[in-house]
């Protein structure tokens, strides 16, 4: 008798940490409290406040001082796709901004949608108030028994701790939100959507592997 156990339809994360970016942190997160005592409220170009979360302008990755940070977006998104055996011409941000989250404050679950790969880098963070994926499968927890441990094979949803110096790529269709910040410290990250260059497919074709 033989047994095969698959893991079908993965969704892939990938998360570095300790990226060589430390020395612009600190000039990052001054020029992010300078945007937001500039322009503190909602403006036509996108910044805006929900609630205690300021949202700069999406357009970071022109500006020169990001340019270091854009680079190593570029660089992880292309791994994180040729690790999974894509094939494009080019790899693009289409925008990125800064995020200030006050101390008991969230973000509600979102996607990011016309992108290819998404991600967060944590500008000032620490472990309380991280990034919650949600499980994609709309019934896989219509009915589902008990567990005797929680794992990434049975759970609903995952916690990624934040952490300055961190940064998390994942697939923009994938929702996620973050918890309430229960520190006293504002948590600043910096949003980045990516998109490929190149024949995208149609809605014909399906990617159908053999085992």
């Amino acid at each position: 008798m033989n047994v095969k156990q698959d893991r079908l339809f993965p969704t892939h994360t990938l998360t570095i940490d300790n990226l060589l970016l430390v020395e612009y942190l600190d000039s990052m997160q001054q020029d992010i409290y300078h945007n937001f005592k500039n322009n503190p409220h909602w403006r036509e170009d996108g910044a805006q406040w929900l609630g205690k979360n300021w949202q700069s302008k999406y357009d970071l990755h022109t500006q020169m001082k990001y340019k270091p940070l854009s680079n190593e977006v570029v660089k992880f998104g292309k791994k994180y796709l040729t690790d999974r055996l894509y094939k494009f011409d080019d790899l693009v941000i289409t925008d990125m901004w800064a995020n200030i989250l006050r101390p008991g404050e969230t973000h509600r679950p979102h996607t990011h949608s016309n992108n290819i790969v998404s991600g967060v880098f944590y500008v000032k963070a620490n472990k309380a108030s991280g990034l919650v994926f949600v499980d994609p499968r709309p019934q896989a927890n219509v009915l589902c028994p008990d567990v005797s441990k929680q794992n990434l094979d049975n759970a609903n949803s995952v916690n990624y701790d934040s952490y300055t110096n961190r940064m998390i790529l994942f697939p923009s269709w994938l929702t996620h939100y973050v918890p309430v910040n229960d520190t006293k410290e504002d948590r600043i990250s910096i949003a980045f959507n990516l998109m490929c260059k190149g024949k995208i497919g149609s809605s014909s074709d399906y990617q159908s592997a053999e085992f």
